[in-house]
């Protein structure tokens, strides 16, 4: 495992920071499912009303947290303890963070878009509208997933078959786990504006967990 710095660890907490924010602004809204098929993101609250400022100042923060983001997410190939395992993890953790702007983009322009439809042509047509958008761009939100999902699988795959210099324990920490366990809070809790919010945060929440534990047990 070659040496690393705190620097990247709060360049990683940063990025968490912006994209968490417009997380929240997406998804702090009422819960509510829509009938009949629409994009799988929107909620009632996204519907007329829904300040568009709001998406305006989440791609800006995810444009931002994408700076602090990557030489965070290359940095994690440096906890690897051989070469070809620190190649893989610093090949695909440089995808990463493209998967992630790629998705959250998407969320936001769709949320924008049934937003003014709704707005000014009406919930129908906007539900309408939402769905087509919704089935055009599926290809491209699955391989944005697929871009952020397979290195933090692999980096706890590598961390339980000791390729790195952790512990196997540590694998607790990495993001998958503290995805999946917010993302069983959220949908536990009563549907509030809170819990969807915290639902639209699990991605980032993981990310700031991981990143938080190495800045406070792995700082070089």
């Amino acid at each position: 495992m070659r040496e690393t710095g705190k620097k990247d660890w709060i360049y990683g907490i940063a990025g968490c920071i912006c994209f968490g924010i417009g997380d929240w602004l997406l998804g702090y809204v009422d819960p509510a499912l829509i009938e009949g098929d629409i994009f799988y993101f929107i909620r009632a609250g996204h519907g007329a009303g829904y300040n568009a400022a709001k998406v305006t100042v989440t791609l800006v923060l995810a444009m931002v947290g994408m700076l602090f983001y990557f030489p965070a997410m290359l940095r994690i190939a440096d906890l690897a303890s051989d070469k070809k395992s620190a190649g893989r993890l610093k090949y695909t953790f440089g995808l990463c963070p493209v998967g992630w702007l790629v998705i959250h983009f998407i969320v936001a322009v769709n949320v924008l878009v049934y937003s003014w439809m709704a707005e000014h042509a009406g919930n129908e047509l906007a539900n309408g509208i939402s769905n087509l958008l919704g089935n055009a761009i599926l290809p491209c939100l699955m391989i944005a997933y697929i871009f952020a999902g397979i290195p933090l699988l692999l980096l706890m795959i590598y961390i339980l078959r000791g390729k790195t210099g952790l512990k196997k324990w540590e694998a607790v920490f990495t993001p998958l786990v503290w995805m999946a366990v917010i993302n069983v809070v959220a949908n536990i809790l009563p549907a509030t504006a809170f819990s969807y919010g915290l639902y639209t945060f699990c991605m980032n929440c993981g990310m700031l967990v991981w990143f938080l534990y190495l800045l406070v047990k792995h700082p070089r």
